[in-house]
């Protein structure tokens, strides 16, 4: 077998025993070296990652990468652009709105240049992943210095590229039997190689090697052949890819939705050539399509939105700056249906992007505990873009294998800003509202009152000191948190502002009596009302006719788009400002030929508030206990439990200064008692569960108490960086056990209420 046929052959295989053929078939005339790729002891960089799509997405950036540089050559780097994105924009004709703002048919010729193809090979854990792009590519010579290497500094001065580390692309290698890589610069020949993994003798080394073959020397083979039988560019075949993990067509569990959560906002589309399920589609990124980008084969007309906050900045200081953005999904028409799952890891619905690359996620957790948005959880995606951090906190806060940051203050800081944007948007709170009030069974008051009072009662016989509790045993509210930030108080739902022009009014959203605090390094969200329509604000300070004063000690940190005559502005007071300092801020709306709108409000430098004790003494919370009726229930995907009942018993989550208690209906230890005393009667059932309530509350209450506590340590409420998977679990066992104990002593106290019976 000569070289050219070998190379035909192999950018041909579906499987692993095509590629062993035609290598023996190849070395019966002529002899190859294998060489370890980069250099011997690299297995554990290539075997950073564990996911098989993020790797190929590494793969995908790589092809993008070389469309760009290509593209650069072409215009001799001019201008010179400091981003993939500038780049795409400037040479590819990307508009400064992104994909979304391209017509279908532009993103399908774009999308030409990168394509990606999944072929059936030998089933689900053996397919056969290729990515082929018609960008600059590789001459033979330089292969073993860039795509065959390991850690190069091939990219790090060139910022109009994504690739960095020289590595990522090469993690695709621990998830196939072999690789073909095949490249041809536009003057060059094409040169091919075969990478694969290589055991080694077990008695002498401790662990294998990737390698790749070469005849002689250390150079890879090269072949003439045609720009008809290969193209300018680069081809990675990989052979038995193993993709058992994403068997669905579509969705969050296919190599179609890994794709577009993975790359959630790339520079330029690609192709996917599914041959596994018989069709092709545009990659676009899930911000795109969220942003109403629709291309052939997607469903309908783009996703219904109940509310979009456009992208907006905040600052972090010294680390640069952040953009914000989130979307609310419809309602699903369906109950147990997430509609999050079409565009994002519904349990990961923030989503942390650089140069438009998924490189790590936050759980729902945040939203549902932290931000108190349970019953939005499903349907918020967020996105944080970190493309303006500064080089030393992107260095800082990503990795190599994109798979999550490492940096814990800059994460924190990151998610305390979300936290805030979150917080202070009315409409988010509204639309929280209205689904809870859809999904919560009616209240019997009379009864929750009563329960309230027992639940007083049994914590005062545990020792506990309760304030807050009036005399029918109900919570005075909010009293005992901290309402500056953890739970804010209720405000009214905001009414439509009837746009005019010119405008006529300014306002900020503050009682004009009462200055704003801060305290020295706190941030605010300050709410601004106007009659202006959008085009008065500006992202660019110079060109913007609404304008922020502040006096010394303040600082502006960003602000939300003007929408619908609502606004935030983002407003920090300085770590030295001085106790007891006064002032005041200003907004100005400047009119053409009038004079200027304005409001202004005094402020105040306070003391930063001082922990809550916490010792034996409990303030009671309004509070509800609420059934969640096994996992067809739809508040059951709301709270994110796990489809294995015995895994969760409760949760409890504060939401507008009312502390919700779910449980599980279904949960065993509760459901087998139950079924057990209601075969006695229906009264004696029901007097079970109304017991089961009484303990499992004065249970979560505690819980409650020692979290805020844990909370008044720091100023601000932990963003949920700890409230990962494991912390959850093991928050849930705690509850679990809790909730056993809670069916235990209420079967024990009904039983003794009917032996007391029987005696009278």
């Amino acid at each position: 077998m000569t070289a050219i046929e070998l190379c035909q052959v192999l950018l041909k295989a579906d499987a692993a025993s095509q590629v062993d053929s035609a290598l023996a078939d190849y070395e019966k005339t002529t002899s190859i070296r294998w060489l370890p790729l980069g250099r011997s002891n690299n297995q554990g960089t290539i075997e950073v990652a564990s996911d098989p799509v993020r790797s190929a997405v590494e793969r995908v950036t790589n092809a993008i990468d070389a469309v760009l540089e290509h593209e650069h050559d072409i215009h001799n780097g001019i201008p010179d652009c400091r981003s993939p994105f500038e780049a795409a924009k400037s040479w590819l004709g990307v508009p400064e709105a992104g994909l979304a703002a391209m017509s279908p048919a532009n993103r399908r010729s774009l999308a030409n240049r990168v394509q990606v193809t999944l072929a059936p090979g030998g089933g689900k854990d053996a397919r056969v992943l290729e990515v082929r792009d018609n960008g600059i590519g590789i001459a033979p010579i330089k292969m073993k210095s860039t795509i065959l290497s390991l850690n190069e500094s091939n990219k790090l001065e060139q910022f109009y590229l994504a690739g960095a580390y020289g590595q990522g692309g090469s993690s695709t290698l621990a998830f196939c039997k072999y690789a073909i890589v095949a490249s041809r610069e536009i003057t060059s020949n094409v040169g091919f190689t075969v990478v694969k993994y290589d055991p080694l003798n077990p008695e002498k080394y401790k662990i294998g090697h990737y390698v790749y073959f070469t005849n002689e020397g250390e150079n890879v083979l090269e072949v003439a052949l045609s720009q008809d039988d290969f193209p300018t560019g680069t081809v990675v075949r990989h052979i038995g890819f193993d993709l058992s993990s994403y068997i669905s067509p579509l969705g969050p569990n296919s190599v179609y939705g890994g794709l577009n959560t993975n790359l959630f906002d790339p520079a330029m589309p690609i192709w996917l050539n599914n041959d596994v399920h018989g069709w092709r589609r545009v990659i676009k990124g899930s911000r795109n399509a969220l942003n109403g980008a629709v291309d052939e084969g997607d469903p309908g007309k783009g996703p219904e939105l109940s509310h979009k906050m456009p992208m907006f900045h905040v600052s972090l200081g010294d680390f640069g700056s952040i953009g914000i953005e989130y979307w609310v999904l419809a309602a699903a028409e369906k109950s147990g249906t997430k509609p999050s799952a079409a565009f994002v890891n519904p349990s990961k619905p923030i989503v942390l992007t650089l140069n438009g690359q998924n490189h790590g996620e936050f759980t729902q957790t945040t939203l549902r505990k932290t931000a108190q948005l349970p019953f939005l959880s499903q349907r918020l995606i967020c996105h944080i873009d970190c493309n303006s951090l500064s080089g030393a906190a992107k260095r800082q806060m990503f990795v190599s294998n994109r798979e999550g940051g490492r940096d814990v203050q800059i994460r924190e800081l990151i998610l305390k800003e979300l936290l805030r944007a979150l917080q202070s948007d009315d409409e988010l709170r509204r639309l929280n509202d209205e689904a809870r009030r859809q999904g919560t069974e009616d209240k019997d008051e009379n009864a929750l009152q009563q329960m309230r009072g027992e639940v007083a009662k049994l914590l005062l016989m545990q020792g506990m000191e309760i304030t807050g509790v009036q005399s029918n045993g109900l919570g005075s509210g909010n009293q005992g948190t901290n309402p500056r930030v953890n739970h804010p108080t209720r405000r009214p739902i905001p009414e439509p502002i009837p746009i005019q022009e010119p405008p006529s009014f300014v306002r900020f959203v503050w009682d004009a009596e009462r200055p704003i605090t801060f305290y020295p390094g706190e941030r605010r969200y300050l709410r601004l009302e106007t009659d202006a329509n959008k085009t008065y604000y500006s992202k660019d300070p110079d060109k913007s006719r609404i304008n922020l004063i502040l006096h010394h000690g303040l600082l502006s940190k960003g602000s939300t788009e003007l929408v619908g005559g609502r606004m935030r502005v983002l407003v920090e007071a300085s770590e030295h400002a001085v106790i007891t300092s006064t002032g005041e801020i200003k907004v100005e709306i400047m009119r053409s030929g009038l004079a200027a709108l304005s409001d202004k409000r005094k402020t105040e430098i306070v003391p930063k508030p001082k922990p809550t004790s916490s010792g034996k003494t409990l303030t009671l919370p309004q509070f509800e206990v609420v059934a969640v009726d096994g996992p067809e229930d739809p508040k059951w995907d709301s709270l994110g439990w796990s489809e294995d009942i015995s895994k969760t018993a409760s949760e409890a989550e504060m939401q507008e200064g009312v502390l919700t208690i779910y449980y599980s209906s279904v949960f065993p230890k509760f459901a087998s008692t139950f079924e057990k005393l209601h075969s006695q009667s229906e009264a004696v059932g029901q007097s079970f569960v109304r017991r089961y309530k009484v303990w499992l509350a004065a249970h979560s209450l505690l819980l409650h108490r020692d979290q805020i506590s844990a909370e008044d340590k720091d100023s601000y409420p932990s963003a949920g960086l700890d409230q990962t998977e494991p912390s959850t679990e093991f928050e849930r066992s705690k509850r679990r056990r809790l909730a056993t104990l809670a069916a235990l002593m209420a079967a024990r106290e009904v039983k003794n209420e009917l032996a007391t019976e029987v005696e009278e």
